[in-house]
């Protein structure tokens, strides 16, 4: 196997001997969990203090070692670590396989299944920020909040003629400035593009706000996971043209520069918005600015920009259909150790006997 693997020995804190709901049935003191990714190698030294035991085990034959201790392992986590059918055949004893993220392609889940194993995930905490700002700018520009926040600051009222009367149950001045710019989400087009963790974890939104997600990625998801996400891939054309909201999600690489240009956003309908919460190099800042000028698109809702911080006096700052927001999207900068706990956590109640909080078995629900 190509992995880095670690092998260590967890055993929940004092929560466990004071209630006892963590304890193992077979008297043994603690579960062996494989973590099938290397760079949460630096993650399990600072969880130590938390745990009343963590032994991590780095031996210079991996292999050797892996098959030493396989029938002792209960369980495995991963992030983006693969796990395939080779691997879940040399853990015999494994009952669990937790995922980091939503997003399992990297997992054989007809091998998982196959096992009859416990198909379980944790979500990440800076993809789960992402999706969640990205969210946020989705439906303050649909209910076009700056300008209805500033209409009603400044009284803005008073050049309708209208004036401020006593409300009631019954008696109210219903969108009294007659906004046509504020609507619904529902039935709405999502276009993604990039469809990893944090586009998985938009999808699994919208669907709940009744959107209808599309996305694009240069490998389609499987049909299982466009099942699982709800959602139908598209080519980066077809997707433009149909969206009513297009969120940019895809990391910032040579393939990805300026992947948003002229071209891509004369593609837009007039009504559609567009969200960058990835990278502002992925868009031609010039020719955003150039197309929410001319009215060419509805708006946008940026979180990054090509140059951080965006400078002062930029057009952007001038254009009343535009959110911004200062690069807030990571969150406040959660470390893998955290993401890694809370695993660990899920893990041991699993193994405890617990259902799973998000299970990815079929009709599971999760």
């Amino acid at each position: 196997m190509s992995l880095a693997k670690m092998l260590l020995t967890f055993v929940h804190p004092s929560t466990a001997k004071e209630q006892g709901t963590m304890a193992r049935s077979d008297g043994k003191t603690g579960w062996q969990i494989l973590i099938a990714d290397p760079e949460y190698t630096t993650a399990v030294a600072e969880l130590a203090p938390r745990f009343e035991t963590l032994r991590l085990v780095c031996p210079a034959d991996e292999e050797g070692a892996l098959a030493l201790a396989s029938s002792e392992i209960d369980g495995l986590v991963t992030q983006a670590g693969p796990v395939d059918r080779a691997l879940l055949e040399a853990l015999p004893g494994a009952r669990v396989v937790l995922k980091l993220g939503r997003n399992y392609e990297n997992v054989d889940a007809a091998a998982v299944r196959e096992r009859d194993l416990i198909f379980a995930s944790v979500p990440r905490k800076g993809p789960n920020c992402v999706a969640e700002l990205a969210l946020t700018l989705i439906l303050a520009l649909s209910k076009d909040l700056l300008i209805s926040h500033e209409s009603v600051a400044e009284g803005d009222y008073r050049l309708r003629g209208l004036r401020p009367t006593q409300t009631s149950q019954s008696k109210i001045a219903f969108h009294w400035m007659h906004n046509t710019r504020v609507h619904e989400v529902r039935g709405k087009v999502l276009g993604i593009v990039g469809m990893g963790e944090i586009g998985c974890e938009l999808a699994r939104r919208a669907d709940i706000l009744g959107m209808c997600t599309v996305y694009y990625k240069r490998r389609p998801l499987s049909p299982e996971l466009e099942r699982h996400f709800n959602a139908e891939y598209r080519g980066l054309d077809a997707l433009l043209q149909e969206s009513d909201y297009i969120c940019l999600a895809v990391p910032h690489t040579p393939d990805t520069e300026r992947m948003i240009g002229r071209e891509q956003l004369a593609l837009m309908k007039e009504s559609a918005y567009l969200i960058n919460v990835c990278r502002g190099g992925v868009v031609d800042e010039e020719a955003l600015i150039a197309a929410l000028a001319a009215n060419q698109i509805a708006g946008a809702g940026l979180d990054v920009f090509t140059l951080e911080p965006l400078p002062a006096g930029s057009p952007l700052c001038q254009m009343d259909n535009v959110i911004l927001t200062p690069h807030i999207g990571g969150g406040t900068g959660t470390t893998r150790a955290l993401e890694l706990g809370e695993a660990l956590e899920e893990m041991a109640r699993i193994l405890s006997g617990e259902p799973p909080q998000n299970d990815l078995r079929p009709g599971a629900g999760g």
